[in-house]
């Protein structure tokens, strides 16, 4: 993972999925989505998995908002994260409360952190998303474009996808 200098940026869009299961991608794309967008206070990333090596990034950065599929929902759902250092690792991977406690711990950084949850029907192999993600998809992106809009001045986007 490159990280530029040790300037903050405002805001750390953290997408992640499995991209050929269908809805569970959704995440992942909302990431790559977000880097067209060009905001220069703005760093996306797109992975797989949430892993203790984004912990460095997340330090770097004022607000994180980590953007996955749940099967569970209707709607999409918006929630403020705080770090919860009882939720462990599971094996290279973590949920985003662990991954602001590792933050934390080891880099003295907690960042105002979000996550945005995308309702899900469709796990099967294959990646197109199916209807109802799509246009929670499309919801959730209306909602990061709003808040991260407000800060908006110059266009230029950091964006990386292959951690």
């Amino acid at each position: 993972m490159n990280i530029t200098g040790n300037k903050k940026s405002s805001y750390l869009i953290i997408g992640y999925g499995n991209t050929i299961r269908g809805d569970d991608g959704a995440g992942y794309q909302i990431a790559e989505a977000v880097a067209q967008w060009n905001f220069n206070h703005v760093r996306s990333l797109a992975v797989h998995q949430l892993t203790p090596d984004l912990a460095e990034a997340i330090a770097q950065a004022k607000t994180v908002i980590f953007v996955d599929a749940v099967a569970t929902l209707s709607e999409v759902k918006i929630e403020q994260l705080t770090p919860n250092s009882a939720t462990s690792f599971t094996g290279h991977y973590a949920d985003p409360r662990s991954m602001l406690a590792l933050t934390c711990a080891l880099y003295k950084a907690i960042p105002t952190a979000y996550q945005i949850l995308i309702p899900a029907v469709n796990f099967s192999f294959g990646e197109t998303l199916s209807p109802v993600t799509r246009k929670n998809v499309d919801l959730a992106l209306v909602k990061i474009k709003q808040l991260v809009s407000q800060q908006s001045s110059r266009r230029i986007t950091t964006y990386d996808k292959t951690l």
